[in-house]
């Protein structure tokens, strides 16, 4: 692709499209061989591409017809390779599904398009000098790059979750705050647990409120006995209850729970769920009351009002502010994101991240016995408990965080380069994920920024922010750390979408029965917008060993079972539009 986006009239269809019939070469014609050949002939050896150029690694767009009709009633997904049959890393892919791996070695051309940028991970790209030292001792603990990747972006999520409405920003005209919306998702044994640890966070500040309510709720009960012990004619008005805060607010509540709880909290809270169907269980249950619109909306701060005659609710939620960190294996995505809540924006409002499968090892389980994880983050929180008051202080003299212009100027030209490089390869559904992450970009930045002041002045003697201060400069190490962590999560967020923005095209989301992922992979294989004939259709299954019988037999359960091929004539077939096939 880089080196075919060098010519006036290169197409990436197109270019996947040539290159697929290259790999389907059987050592005639044109095969990928004569593209390699080509190029070490004008000078550019192919083989030392990946070394000079990382960014590269692991990351590469697919056909329109790879990417058609692989999307599964059940959630399982399979890459497609066009590649011939005799390639092992075709029986490797076909046997997974999608979302359940991230392969450590992907065979190039074979997986969702993917931005030519930093690659699948982030903290091995960033001098551990950039981070604020709160996020350094997060990432000391960890050994590899991925558990490097995963503790910072549950502890980033936490800590934007936890910031008052006393930091705010401008942007695009509105007035934004930090929170953010994370899903880590993965396999079995990808050790998605770890970030367990990360709710610790919270832990001091969510005591901290229970207390003060125990102190209230007390309080009350001495209030209603007195109340109680006064003659009816006198009393006045009863004492009020207070309400029960706390920072994290259960995924698995109705929607009069949800809002209560931010309300009770004064229009902010955290949902931090290590499995994503506590969640996709309330959002599918309407006698619960979905709660979808709370999602979208407070992603963006807009007002939220809820009446409920029955159970005397009148609740309006200004600028509700609400951070969400999610876990799930793959299998689970399709069912908290179906295709409504693609259309709706709701899957558009989260940055993604794929776990990769552990390494198939037994690790020594005795290694980090010295001090529990749980009890370091517990320790970190009471300085972000320290961060939250410092801010809470500041409500009547909120303090505003600003890019540089120098650093507006780059932020404004690095999403415009990746809008247009998105769009070129994923079309016009991928521009609202895109222009969310850059709002996600700008709210790291913010994070960032409020946790490196955190680092330099508590313990300090020093107040973390001085009485007359009135603006937070974003410090350019943090712009740096922010930029860095967006780009590699485009890439794991344009590998979701590339599923889940198609799931209105799966061509078999209409047939009776879920279809073999055998059957999906030959049905992608077959001529798009033409007629063809089941000669042609069994030269095409040679590329994956199925035998001419099968080839017969599928065609006839695709015409009659599955409904996705029109038979015109004997042994003649059409793909059947997907227009028609609503109909």
């Amino acid at each position: 692709h880089d080196l075919s986006r060098q010519n006036g009239q290169y197409n990436p269809k197109e270019c996947d499209a040539q290159y697929t019939k290259c790999l389907g070469g059987k050592r005639s014609g044109v095969t990928y061989r004569t593209f390699f050949a080509l190029a070490e002939k004008a000078g550019i050896d192919l083989k030392m591409y990946p070394k000079s150029h990382p960014k590269f690694e692991g990351f590469a767009p697919v056909s329109e017809e790879m990417a058609r009709g692989v999307n599964s009633k059940k959630g399982g997904v399979s890459a497609i390779s066009a590649k011939a049959p005799s390639d092992p890393n075709i029986e490797k892919i076909g046997k997974k599904p999608f979302f359940d791996f991230f392969e450590k070695e992907e065979p190039y051309g074979t997986m969702a398009l993917m931005a030519l940028t930093s690659g699948k991970t982030f903290s091995d790209k960033i001098d551990l000098s950039d981070w604020p030292g709160f996020c350094r001792e997060v990432i000391e603990g960890q050994v590899e790059a991925i558990d490097k990747d995963k503790m910072i972006l549950g502890t980033l999520n936490i800590i934007s979750g936890v910031l008052p409405s006393s930091l705010y920003s401008l942007y695009d005209g509105r007035r934004i705050f930090a929170p953010m919306y994370n899903i880590l998702y993965g396999g079995f044994a990808t050790k998605k647990g770890d970030l367990e640890a990360c709710r610790q966070l919270v832990t001091p500040l969510k005591h901290e409120m229970r207390r003060h309510y125990e102190e209230q709720k007390s309080q009350y009960e001495e209030e209603v006995a007195a109340w109680e012990a006064t003659p009816k004619a006198t009393r006045g008005k009863a004492p009020v209850e207070p309400v029960f805060r706390s920072p994290l607010v259960p995924a698995n509540s109705s929607a009069s729970a949800m809002f209560r709880a931010l309300d009770a909290n004064g229009g902010w809270g955290i949902i931090f769920e290590t499995e994503a169907d506590s969640l996709s269980n309330m959002l599918s249950k309407s006698e619960y009351g979905d709660y979808s619109d709370l999602l979208r909306k407070a992603h963006h701060h807009e007002s939220c009002p809820m009446v409920r005659v029955s159970e005397k609710i009148n609740i309006e939620l200004e600028k509700p502010r609400l951070s969400v960190l999610l876990t799930c294996t793959g299998s689970q995505l399709p069912v908290l994101l179906p295709a409504a809540n693609v259309a709706n924006g709701l899957a558009s409002r989260f940055l993604f991240y794929a776990l990769p499968d552990s390494e198939v090892k037994f690790r020594n389980v005795f290694e980090k016995c010295d001090r529990a994880i749980e009890d370091v983050f517990k320790e970190m929180g009471q300085r972000v408990l320290a961060l939250y008051h410092a801010l809470k202080d500041r409500e009547d003299h909120p303090l505003q965080f600003v890019l540089s212009t120098a650093q507006q100027q780059r932020f404004v030209k690095m999403f415009d380069e990746i809008l247009h490089e998105q769009f070129e390869m994923l079309g016009n559904g991928i521009q609202g994920f895109i222009f969310r992450l850059a709002l996600e970009c700008y709210r790291y930045t913010m994070v960032l920024t409020a946790l490196r002041r955190l680092s330099e002045r508590y313990g300090s003697g020093e107040p973390l922010f001085d009485e007359e201060e009135q603006a937070l400069i974003c410090d350019e190490r943090d712009f740096r750390v922010a930029t860095a962590i967006i780009e590699c999560l485009i890439n794991h967020t344009a590998r979701v979408y590339a599923v889940i923005g198609n799931q209105e095209e799966d061509p078999f989301s209409k047939a009776p029965n879920d279809p073999s992922e055998r059957l999906r992979l030959f049905y992608a294989c077959l001529p798009e917008n033409r007629k063809f004939t089941t000669p042609e259709a069994i030269e095409l299954a040679k590329r994956l060993d199925i035998p001419k019988r099968t080839v017969t037999r599928m065609l006839g359960s695709m015409v009659t079972e599955y409904l996705v091929l029109d038979r015109l004539g004997r042994g003649t077939y059409q793909k059947i539009r997907k227009e028609a096939h609503d109909e």
